[in-house]
């Protein structure tokens, strides 16, 4: 029972990691999604706000007032309460185009929300690879240090038996402590990658904790051509951009309902301190009810509309450059990220055909430094470039990985 209970106890302990829980944790605890969900928030507000013109607005009121110089058909002191409901009939269309420009800066925010969340899954994926990278290189390190350390040994005897020069043995100790600074840097490295990727993820990882490994294969990918239609059809920063624009047009068209007149449906109930006549003449009931259609109709307002629209229009011009450029700067990105993949997978090839003859030749050395055939230093290289050779294959391996992730996420998908 009780070797159960331990059995049970270290399973909790141990917390597997994988790189999806990894996306999710980060996108649920990062500061950068949450500001990017507020930002979609506010601009849903602002078109609630704007959706408010087509809504009657009531008011209620107070009016107290005393005159110094009294007439004849004036009282005072007096006071009145008031309630009034207008609704506007016609505004030029402003309200339709302002409504209609908060829509597009709405869509704009999700789009931009949506470039977040491909950065950050993207960001992920390196850090995540990065701190894997790490631990393969650890064992790695432990492997040669484990090797130059039995060589060391075994040079010591020899050198003991005075087969083989003083030099050669401080050959090996010189490189096994080599070995060992290269391994506590390793452990170094591993501990800063594990701070990025907790970093990311907002979350702590204990020493017990497991980051799993992952499947890291890539698809084949489009031509060229292809890829860029896609892009261009895909990333959300050009849709963006587009939708700002739309919103930069339609406040320019709101402001040409300024040149039309607008038209108001009135209505008002008002309650008077109290009823004053004069005879059979009513001066002052005590509620009056009164309804009536307003219409204002702005013939001049110092050229500020118009001044206003050819901003607008201005800002416009510098929405479609910004959007231009973009485009220019996407299709010089998906050159570089399409080539960096080519040269990825030709690094993944040469580095495994390495590793293999890297391992060939280190034990073929290995086996003719103990009949005497060759020399310290020829084994020594033959153990560095091993050891080289491993740590550039386990790179090449996620290396491919994260290009081919880069790439689709500048294709946008």
């Amino acid at each position: 029972m009780r070797i159960v209970l331990i059995f049970i106890v270290s399973y909790m302990t141990l917390f597997g990691l994988t790189l999806q829980e990894s996306i999710e944790l980060a996108i649920n605890n990062s500061p950068k999604i949450a500001i990017s969900k507020s930002n979609i928030k506010y601009n849903e507000y602002l078109k609630d706000e704007s959706m408010g013109a087509y809504h009657p607005t009531l008011q209620a009121g107070f009016d107290w007032q005393k005159l110094k110089h009294k007439t004849s058909f004036t009282f005072t002191p007096t006071h009145n309460y008031s309630l009034s409901l207008k609704y506007n009939l016609f505004n030029g269309f402003s309200d339709y185009a302002n409504v209609s420009s908060k829509d597009s800066e709405l869509e704009s925010a999700k789009l931009e929300n949506d470039s977040v969340v491909a950065d950050l899954k993207l960001e992920v994926i390196s850090v995540y690879t990065d701190y894997l990278k790490a631990q393969k290189n650890i064992k790695t390190q432990e492997e040669q240090l484990t090797s130059l350390t039995k060589q060391y040994e075994n040079t010591k005897v020899r050198y003991e038996q005075g087969i083989i020069a003083k030099n050669d043995l401080l050959l090996i100790e010189v490189d096994k402590l080599k070995a060992e600074q290269a391994l506590t840097k390793a452990n170094s490295n591993l501990l800063v990658t594990k701070s990025n990727l907790e970093n990311i993820i907002a979350m702590s990882i204990s020493s017990n904790d497991i980051i799993e490994d992952f499947d890291v294969s890539v698809e084949k990918i489009n031509d060229l051509s292809s890829l860029e239609s896609q892009m261009m059809k895909n990333r959300s920063e050009i849709k963006a951009m587009v939708f700002k624009n739309k919103s930069l047009l339609s406040q320019k068209d709101a402001l040409t309902g300024n040149y039309l007149p607008k038209v108001n449906l009135e209505a008002s109930h008002q309650i008077n301190d109290q009823e004053r006549t004069s005879g059979a003449l009513t001066l002052q009931p005590k509620d009056q009810t009164t309804y009536g259609v307003n219409v204002t109709w702005d013939l001049y307002s110092g050229f500020r509309n118009r001044s206003m629209q050819k901003a607008l229009l201005e800002q416009s011009h510098q929405q479609n450059y910004l959007l231009h450029q973009l485009k220019l700067d996407l299709k010089s990105q998906l050159v570089q990220v399409y080539e960096n993949l080519k040269v990825a997978k030709s690094a993944k090839n040469v580095a495994a055909r390495a590793k293999e003859s890297a391992t060939e030749n280190y034990r073929i050395t290995s086996d003719r430094y103990d009949y005497g055939k060759v020399d310290t230093l020829t084994l020594l290289v033959s153990q560095s470039n091993l050891t080289l050779a491993i740590n550039e294959n386990n790179n090449a391996y996620y290396d491919l990985y994260l290009a081919y992730k880069i790439l689709q996420r500048v294709v946008g998908k």
